[in-house]
């Protein structure tokens, strides 16, 4: 022990010695003996604890020890013996010490005891925990493990020992935990790392703690406590939750300390425990410590309620705030922790901000805080707010919203009422009330909107100018930037999903917002200096560029949403606005103005090719919606100066948007008040273009202005001519100025302006300026060849050459028949399985092509030197189609050769610009060669487009121009007789056509017009096409169909273009014979307007695909005309001649006028009006005199026919060589514009000879053979002339048509050849002028040579006129037709007569005969019944006509049928009217025209008797007239029997007889005169009064004169034309041949005794054929002496043409004639009793167009007789064909011959005076038909019936009766009628109602031929008019023989007995006896058809 005294001694004289001298180093030698007596003292203690185990005193002085050697620093020695101290001490106090480690460190640990610890040990191991901690803190480098041994409860350290300590003296207490305070902070400042060193200082924090009140004061604790914490927190190595969570938990040590605290109510007050309170708060927010927050919160509210200083109330309070603020941040930052009662503990949060406000207006530390805490919170509450996590509750999100809303509230009270107006302020409220906004919108509650708006209005309230004065502009634009970006952003959401009028609001206000922002921000940036400027709008440049990029775009949604609402006037407003507040300068627009044409100006950029939509939308809104005043739409209006001048850059604006305005308007210039608008925007373009500083872009204004003159219809000539030159003279200067770079365009615009004064001088109507029109032409044409580049030389073709392909120019518009569109916003055409364009391989020059073309494939084109600028492709295109609209100008104004060469040129340029794969060119190519078809010249035209056609087959170009391509291709390919080439490529344009698919959806009005009117066009075209197939097919009835529905799509397409024009008053009516008009309806009718109401007041200003449309129609029209009056139908012919001439002078198309006039003249000319024809003429040839053209060519033509007709020989000859002359002078000019390119012809196309090569280059060669027809005729074979002109019409090109014209010209002149010799020969030169039959019988050898010699002749001319036949059957001129059937049955009449007709020969000439009476009327049979059962399905004008490969025409395809809602039978009317069945109906109409199309001249076909197939008590009498009114052909057919005809002579058959001679002429004349008579008797009826009884007995006088004139001149046709030869009419009796035998050896020897020949013995015997000997046998043995001698005459004539020569003067006629009367009575003797006739002999008269006007049936010949008409044999075989179809009652078929109709009484429809002024009528039938009800009649009395009642009466009726004016025609259309399927037996009672109008040289037209038509079986008509008492009487007479009446009909049966019945027929023959004048009247009725019997 003493050893360690000794020690301890030691270390306190060290110690004292270190005290007084603590400057000096300590000795070494003594600290080292003193180190040893320690180390020893340490191992004598140790020996006493062995000695001496749980003794205190060792213990103690171990102690005592170790804190000498700490005091001395010695504390490895110290480590040792607190080692070997530790356990022992603890066996003091604690009976069963637990195992203790034997680390260093848990020398800080002693084991806790519950037992009582007495005093001393307390004293001695507080001393021993202060010195382990003394000397661990020295000794140690594990910092990490030291403080978790401090801290670690397992092993209690000295503050664990606190509760035990509290029994240890308050002094040593104090001085322990502040000696372990020095410790451990001090230790904190060396140590590493931050969060090891904080809790040091934690701990060290904790022992000061423990100490008394009075040694720490409570604020330096917690500032001790905030200032460790801070110090900790401001290290970068530790991460924020990691040292959050670390200072919570020490946080919450210390408070557990301090509440232990004998003072703990004051020492846990104060400002600085406040603002421990909130510091802590900020770490437990961030550690998510919630519980700590509230034990704050706690705190900080105990804190407030203790009593403090006043000093410290200001900070307790921000403290308590910061702190609340901080547990709400943490409550809404870790919500999920609190959902279950979130709303309870952020309750207080909204007292605390509310609280806030006047912090915002104050500075200082406290008050920043405050601010931070705000705007933290805002932060959290901000992001709930706008969280869209769904597993966030609603509560949740509406207490943060409700928080954030509170922040807004504080801090927008700060601003408004404390003034704290700066960033800090606005930019949180500003973002808070934008979260706000976006959180409280909702797109699917518009009840939110308001909210939303609420907030954004709000958000402008508190940028106002008067609160934000303190803030720097630059920062104000920001602010509001921001606003409108949001109200912007609300907007875009709400217009997206199509709430429009509720985006308007937000739109507006960002807009608004967005302007004034940026105003502000330019205003600050040109104030500002540069360096404020880039420290306030560093990083924000883009914004703000963006900002002003996108301005405009919100103006222009703003303008969307109105529009979208309706509201056409704001959204004009917000478009203009936008436009307004474009960025041009970033753009560069004035510079790319400059060098940039308008259309690609707002195409270069995305930018501005919206502001160019923008502007076209304005532009149209202002204009045609708004309809605001033309200045206003302007935009020079838009963009006011001060000094009311643009500068250079804004006239450059202004003028590009002028312009764009005035392109935008083009297509709606057609509206109301659009032309006015384009007329200001063209007069300000003009302004603001000065032609000094901008020519080109004036002289680009005045084109436009022109154009607009154009279609304006402007009539202001002097402006137009002004304005040309003023363009002119702009384009040809050398200095452009600010143009120069657009100079590179003006050989464009004058090519243009040439083309525009062209139009214009057009559009004046004024012949006077037609010669301007060709030079403005010619001058466009000029320039137009200038701007074709000049191709490399050609290399020789064995050598490659590259061809320098055309860049593909962008499109932005369509040519030719596509539509224009002018940008493509939406795809306007598409096709179906469309093949990419594939470049072909190479071949060698011999591989074969196959190109479906006459020709080879064209050479590649040269390589081009050069290549023309254009302004823009859609420029090039404009030019091309004004050059085309230009070329349909010319060409309806009459120079051909002019547009050919505009079209050439035009081509030439598109073909070195783009290329002739091209769809320019090629459209070019197809306009260029229709010219040369129409100018008769298709093989050239086919030789045209077959340079092109490789482009189209490989699929280049766009498919409707192929389509069109291929369909001229084909119409070019007709037109030169290659049928089946034309019908393949037409079958390739169909299945073409049917894959093009014409998109709308999506384009404008004027756009959709157009694709409608170009799809309406293709279809016109196509239907042209296969019109041109049928015609060189020979089928005229379906080229006719063609051209037809090529009308009404011409029509529909003029229809639908027209509404691209304005309205205009409507036209008066035209007289259309198609029309259904209150009065009598001429014959020629159609079933639709021909023209439609725009179509026939066609306007002066049609653009290109105006002309083209009008052209075509025009074209159409006159090719109808032409048709119709080439089959016949004059009516009709006239009728579309008038219609082309109306719609020509309406569009001042003076050549096509001519052309109408010089069709009128033709056909009044040919339809006898000579004078009118004439005058016709010469109105025509005014028109085009002047011209060297086709027309000019035909008009002399027609002139000098007309000369022909009045014997003027030398007047024709001269127009004739004039015409010839034309057309020569004409052919040359194309032959020199075709010579450039022979060369290139002869590279592709083999040689030719020089015939075929002169053949092609004649031009209309029809026309020039029609000429030289009629100019061979003249001469008469007279001269060199004539062989010279037979030698040139032999070199024309053999079309068709010229061939027909050379073969009829050939047979005429064989003819005329007969006719010459006739006159020659002394025994013929009477034949023509004589009786001739045939057969007839000759017997011997001909003697005469020269008979034998006309007899070739006759064979030649009779081939001729066959071969003439075959041409023209079908297609050729009726009276062509006509002409030569006479002709040919004249020729087999000449050749019987020599003795040289066969047995074929009667029934060949009869046939004949038939076949040239009605022409017309068969080929309109074909026609007919085509619409008899029309398809409805099928009927639509869109669907093309198909046809097969060889040309046949197709049914259309049906459509599908949609369902109804009722069934057909439902529409039928009542049983008993069911026609019969339609099935069977149908087969026989199709049968009827199969047989009519199986029709043709053929010699071995019309060799075979028709007539056989009729039932044997028919007979047929054909009678014809010659056209020279010379001859008479009268023939007779019958079953079984040759047909017997007699041609005879209408003049000079009888001698010395002139007093009975009666001409033609004289006969129709006076019949003429007594109709005409009767007629005006007639009407003066009605002006007769009852009671005067003097003036009704003249009337009687008067009429009974009349009716005994009319049977005189029946008697006298009788006699003088027919005379012995009228028994052809007679019926033949059953004679035995020995009775003819005896007749005919009775006569041969009256004249073998009575004739003296010049010969003793003739050769040739004279013997009558049977035929001919029974039918003189019937004559009369008591007829008049004139009519044997005519049986006389005509043997002698046979003698003589037989060449048996009689002496005609020796012979004793006297004698002569009672030898023959005596023969006539012997045979009559001998044959009485033993003949009969058949009662029931019916005979069917065939009448020509000559001879229909006269009352046959009441010649007294056939007077009384069974006398119906019939059109001819082919429709008396219809009859009996369709009695054949029709079945019995039972459904069986009729058995046997049919000789009748079967009219069932039964199913009569009566109309009885429809007009309600035939009262007398009325009364006399009325109560009879009232009657005949009963019997199954029906009807209507004293009313008209509807058209479709009467329709409905023929077609499912079996009889009706009219009696009323007129043929009905004013009840029912013409066209009407003949389209019935089936036809009732019709007795048409009316006066005039048979007549059949004379139409000259075509066929007569009338109600007969309608029912005829219709299949009528049988009619009764009037001839002429009659009084209806007369008429009355002859019906009633009729009605009684036919018994009807109630019972008889009642009890008719179909299979009843007929015996003892007369026919229909027959009934009106007796009939005529009936009335008081039984000619007047009595001859008036007529029946067509075949008998009815009843």
């Amino acid at each position: 022990m003493r050893a360690v005294n000794a020690a301890s001694k030691s270390l306190s004289a060290l110690l004292e010695q270190r005290s007084k001298g603590s400057q000096a180093k300590p000795d070494r030698s003594a600290t080292e003996s003193v180190t040893q007596q320690a180390i020893s003292a340490r191992k004598d203690l140790n020996i006493l604890r062995e000695l001496s185990p749980g003794e205190v005193d060792i213990e103690r002085a171990a102690s005592s020890m170790v804190g000498k050697l700490i005091n001395l620093e010695m504390y490895s020695v110290s480590l040792g013996i607190l080692q070997d101290m530790h356990a022992p001490l603890v066996s003091l106090y604690h009976p069963a010490p637990p195992q203790l480690a034997s680390s260093p460190l848990a020398l800080l640990a002693l084991p806790l005891h519950d037992g009582t610890i007495s005093d001393l040990h307390l004293n001695l191991l507080s001393t021993y925990c202060l010195h382990a901690l003394n000397v661990i803190a020295q000794t140690t480098t594990d910092y990490p493990t030291l403080v978790t041994a401090l801290y670690d409860s397992a092993s209690p350290t000295i503050l664990h020992w606190a509760p035990t300590f509290v029994h240890l003296p308050e002094k040593q207490q104090d001085h322990l935990y502040t000696q372990a305070y020095t410790i451990t902070s001090r230790l904190a400042s060396t140590v590493s790392p931050p969060a090891t060193a904080y809790a040091l200082r934690m701990f060290s924090l904790l022992c000061l703690a423990h100490t008394r009140p009075s040694v720490i004061a409570a604020n330096t604790f917690w500032q001790q406590v905030v200032k460790f914490t801070a110090m900790f927190a401001n290290t970068d190595s530790v991460t924020p939750a990691e040292g959050a969570k670390q200072v919570c938990e020490s946080f919450a040590h210390l408070l557990a300390c301090a509440e232990n605290r004998q003072d703990a109510n004051d020492f846990m007050a104060g400002a600085a425990f406040a603002r421990f309170c909130e510091y802590w708060s900020r770490f437990a927010k961030q550690a998510g410590d919630l519980r700590a927050l509230e034990r704050i919160g706690r705190l900080t509210q105990m804190t407030k309620e203790t009593v403090q200083p006043e000093e410290d109330l200001a900070a307790i309070e921000t403290s308590i705030l910061c702190t609340t603020l901080a547990r709400a941040l943490a409550v809404f930052e870790h919500w999920s922790e609190h959902s279950t009662d979130f709303a309870n503990k952020v309750h207080e949060t909204s007292t605390v901000i509310k609280s806030c406000a006047a912090s915002f207006a104050q500075s200082g530390p406290d008050h920043d805080r405050v601010k931070r805490g705000v705007e933290r919170l805002r932060r959290a509450v901000v992001k709930l707010t706008e969280s869209t996590d769904n597993t966030l509750p609603t509560d949740v999100k509406k207490c943060a919203k409700a928080v954030l809303e509170q922040i807004i509230d504080v801090l927008s009270e700060a601003i408004t009422q404390y003034n704290a107006r700066s960033s800090s302020t606005f930019t949180p409220v500003l973002e808070g009330l934008f979260t706000l906004t976006r959180s409280s919108f909702a797109l699917n509650k518009p009840d939110t909107y308001d909210v939303a708006h609420t907030h954004l209005s709000r958000a402008t309230s508190l940028i106002a100018p008067e609160l934000t004065l303190t803030l720097s502009p630059i920062m104000i634009a920001n602010y509001t930037r921001c606003v409108a970006s949001t109200y912007h952003y609300i907007a875009g959401q709400l217009y997206q999903n199509g709430r429009y009028d509720h985006a308007v609001r937000f739109i507006e206000e960002s807009c608004r917002l967005g302007q004034q922002a940026l105003e502000l921000y330019q205003t600050a940036k040109r104030n500002a200096n540069s360096m404020q400027m880039d420290g306030e709008t560093k990083g924000k440049e883009e914004a703000w560029s963006q900002l002003e990029e996108q301005l405009w775009r919100r103006w222009e949604l703003l303008g969307v949403c109105h529009a979208k609402t309706s509201d056409r006037k704001s959204a004009y407003h917000a478009f203009l606005k936008s436009i307004k507040a474009f960025p041009f300068a970033l753009h560069s627009l004035v510079q790319t103005a400059r060098s940039t044409p308008p259309s690609l100006l707002f195409e270069s950029a995305p930018a501005l090719k919206q502001l160019g939509a923008l502007l076209d939308r304005v532009t149209y809104i202002a204009a045609c919606e708004l309809l605001q005043s033309p200045s206003a739409v302007s935009a020079l209006s838009w963009f006011p100066t001060g000094n009311g001048e643009l500068d250079q850059n804004g006239k450059c604006i202004v003028g590009a948007l002028l312009e764009r305005q005035i392109g935008s308007l083009e297509e709606s210039r057609w509206k109301h008040g659009v032309r006015e608008v384009l007329q200001v925007l063209l007069d300000d373009a003009l302004l603001v273009y000065d032609g000094e500083e901008r020519p080109v872009r004036h002289a680009r204004v005045l084109l436009k202005k022109l154009e607009l003159g154009y279609h304006s219809g402007s009539s202001a000539s002097a402006g137009i001519q002004r304005a040309g030159e003023d363009a002119q003279a702009l384009l040809s200067r050398q200095d452009f100025a600010l143009d120069a770079s657009l100079a590179r365009f003006c050989p464009e615009f004058l090519a243009s302006l040439h083309l525009w004064l062209a139009v214009h001088a057009h559009r004046t109507r004024d012949a006077s300026h037609s010669p301007a029109v060709i030079s403005h032409a010619e001058d466009a044409c000029r320039v137009i060849r200038s701007m074709v580049p000049i191709p490399a030389p050609r290399l020789s073709l064995g050598r490659k050459t590259e061809v320098v392909q055309p860049a593909p120019a962008k499109r932005t518009t369509r040519i030719a028949r596509a539509v224009p569109k002018a940008a493509p916003k939406a795809k306007a055409a598409t096709t179906r399985a469309r093949a990419a364009p594939v470049t072909p391989k190479k071949r060698r020059a011999l591989d074969p092509v196959s190109l479906n073309a006459a020709v080879t494939t064209p050479p590649k084109a040269a390589a081009v030197t050069g290549k023309m600028e254009f302004d823009d492709f859609a420029n090039f295109i404009r030019l091309i189609l004004l050059t085309g609209m230009v070329s349909h100008l010319i060409g309806l104004v009459g120079h051909v050769l002019v547009r050919v060469q505009l079209l050439n040129a035009a081509r030439k340029l598109s073909e070195r610009h783009i290329g002739v794969a091209s769809e320019v060119y090629v459209s070019l190519t197809i306009d260029t060669a229709h010219e040369y078809v129409k100018l008769g010249r298709a093989e050239k035209a086919v030789s045209i487009l077959a340079h092109a056609l490789p482009a189209v087959r490989n699929g280049s170009l766009p498919q409707d121009v192929a389509i069109m391509f291929l369909l001229r291709y084909s119409e070019a390919l007709a037109a030169a007789g290659e049928v089946l080439k034309a019908s393949v490529t037409y079958c390739d344009a169909v299945a073409a056509a049917s894959d093009f698919i014409a998109e709308e959806k999506g384009l404008p009005t004027a756009h959709r017009i157009r694709i409608r009117a170009a799809l309406l066009e293709r279809a016109a075209e196509a239907a042209l096409s296969y019109a041109a197939i049928q015609d060189a097919r020979d089928d005229p009835t379906s080229s006719i169909e063609g051209l037809l529905q090529a009308l009404r799509l011409w029509n529909r397409a003029i229809d639908t273009i027209s509404r691209l024009q304005p309205t205009a008053p409507k036209p008066p009516v035209d007289d259309n014979p198609f029309e259904v008009t209150p009065k009598e309806v001429d014959d020629a009718q159609s079933e639709t307007k021909v023209l439609s109401p725009r179509a026939s007041r066609a306007q002066l200003f049609l653009d290109s695909s105006g002309w083209r449309l009008a052209e075509g129609l025009l074209s159409t029209l006159l090719s109808l005309s032409q048709a119709y009056a080439a089959r016949g139908s004059a009516r009709e012919a006239e009728f579309f001649v008038q219609q082309t001439k109306d719609l020509a002078q309406s569009l001042h198309a003076p050549v096509m006028i001519s052309r109408a006039l010089a069709q009128q003249g033709e056909l009044e000319i040919q339809l006898g009006q000579l004078q009118e024809g004439h005058q016709s003429l010469m109105d025509a040839a005014e028109l085009v005199m002047h011209l060297k053209g086709p027309d000019a060519v035909e008009i002399r033509r027609l002139q000098g026919r007309y000369s022909q007709l009045q014997a003027d020989s030398k007047g024709a000859k001269q127009l004739f060589e004039e015409a010839t002359s034309l057309l020569d002078e004409l052919g040359n000019m194309f032959a020199s514009l075709d010579g450039g390119n022979i060369a290139r012809k002869s590279l592709v196309v083999s040689p030719r000879s020089m015939n075929a090569q002169m053949s092609e280059s004649v031009l209309a060669p029809t026309l020039l053979a029609r000429v030289l027809r009629h100019q061979i005729s003249l001469l008469h074979e007279v001269g060199e002339e004539y062989n010279n002109l037979l030698e040139r019409f032999a070199k024309l090109p053999h079309n068709a048509d010229a061939k027909a014209e050379e073969i009829a010209l050939r047979a005429k002149l064989t003819l005329d050849e007969v006719y010459s010799r006739f006159r020659a020969d002394m025994f013929l030169s009477s034949l023509a002028e004589s009786a001739m039959t045939i057969p007839m019988g000759v017997s011997g050898e001909m003697v005469s040579s020269a008979s034998q010699d006309m007899l070739e002749t006759l064979a030649t001319a009779e081939k001729l006129f066959w071969e003439h036949m075959s041409y023209i059957a079908r297609r050729g001129h009726v009276s062509s037709v006509r002409e030569a059937a006479v002709c040919l049955a004249l020729i087999r009449t000449f050749r019987t007569s020599l003795g040289r007709g066969d047995k074929h020969t009667p029934v060949l000439a009869a046939q004949l005969l038939d076949a040239s009476t009605v022409t017309t009327l068969r080929r309109e049979m074909l026609e007919v019944i085509r619409h008899k059962f029309l398809n409805m399905d099928a009927m639509d004008d869109l669907q093309w006509p198909l046809i097969t490969p060889n040309g046949s025409p197709l049914p259309p395809v049906s459509k599908p049928k949609r369902a109804t809602r009722f069934s057909s039978s439902s529409l039928l009317d009542s049983d008993d009217d069911e026609p019969m069945d339609d099935v069977d109906l149908k087969t026989y109409w199709e049968a009827v025209a199969k047989r009519y199309e199986a029709q043709c001249f053929d010699a071995q076909r019309m060799s075979v008797s028709q007539a056989d197939s009729l039932p044997p008590n028919w007979t047929v009498v054909n009678v014809s007239i010659t056209e020279d009114r010379h001859t008479m052909f009268v023939t007779r057919q019958k079953a079984g029997k040759k047909p017997l005809i007699f041609c005879l002579p209408l003049k000079g058959r009888r001698e010395g007889e002139e007093d009975e001679y009666l001409t033609y002429e004289d006969a129709i004349k006076e019949l003429q005169e007594t109709i005409r008579l009767s007629h005006e008797s007639t009407r003066q009826a009605v002006d007769i009064k009852k009671d005067d009884r003097a003036a009704r007995t003249a009337w009687w006088k008067t009429r009974t004169e009349l009716d005994t004139r009319l049977r005189d001149l029946l008697a006298d046709i009788e006699f003088c034309w027919l005379g012995a030869f009228k028994t052809i009419f007679v019926p033949s009796p059953d004679v035995t041949l020995e009775d003819l035998d005896a007749l005919r050896s009775r006569l041969d020897n009256v004249f073998q005794g009575s004739l003296v020949f010049q010969d003793k013995k003739p050769k040739t015997r004279i013997g009558l054929d049977d035929g001919l000997l029974e039918c003189f046998s019937t004559l009369s043995p008591s007829c008049r002496d004139e009519e044997l001698e005519d049986l006389v005459y005509f043997i002698l004539d046979l003698y003589q043409f037989h060449g048996v020569p009689v002496a005609i003067s020796e012979v004793d006629m006297d004698a002569v004639v009672v030898e023959i009367r005596t023969a006539l009575e012997e045979h009559a003797a001998r044959v009485k009793g033993r003949t009969s006739q058949d009662d029931d002999a019916h005979i069917f008269l065939v009448l020509d167009k000559n001879v229909q006007g006269i009352p046959w049936e009441s010649l007294p010949v056939l007077r009384g007789q069974s006398v119906s008409r019939i059109p001819s044999m082919d429709f008396l075989l219809d009859r009996l064909e369709f009695s054949h179809w029709r079945k019995w009652e039972d459904g069986s078929p009729q058995d046997g011959l049919v000789d009748r109709a079967v009219v069932d009484p039964r199913k009569t429809y009566y109309v009885l005076n429809p007009s309600g002024d035939l009262k007398g009528t009325e009364g006399r039938f009325a109560d009879w038909l009232k009657g005949m009800k009963s019997a199954g009649w029906d009807g209507v009395v004293g009313r008209p019936p509807s058209e479709q009642q009467f329709l409905d009466a023929l077609t499912n009726r079996d009889l009706v009766i009219y009696f009323g004016h007129g043929g009905a025609e004013q009840y029912a259309r013409s066209h009407k009628i003949r389209h019935l399927p089936r036809c009732a037996a019709t007795m048409l009672w009316g006066c005039s109602s048979g007549n059949l109008k004379y139409m000259g040289d075509f066929d007569r037209t009338g109600t007969p031929y309608h029912y005829m038509l219709a299949g009528c079986p049988t009619l009764v008509v009037n001839l002429w008019d009659v009084t209806d008492r007369e008429i009355d009487k002859v019906s009633q007479a009729v009605f009684d023989d036919l018994h009807l009446t109630a019972d008889p009909v009642k009890q008719w049966r179909v299979d009843g007995e007929t015996t003892g019945k007369i026919s229909i027929v027959k009934a009106v023959a007796r009939a005529r006896d009936s009335c008081k004048l039984k000619y007047l009247t009595g001859a008036a009725p007529v029946v067509y058809g075949i008998p009815f019997y009843l």
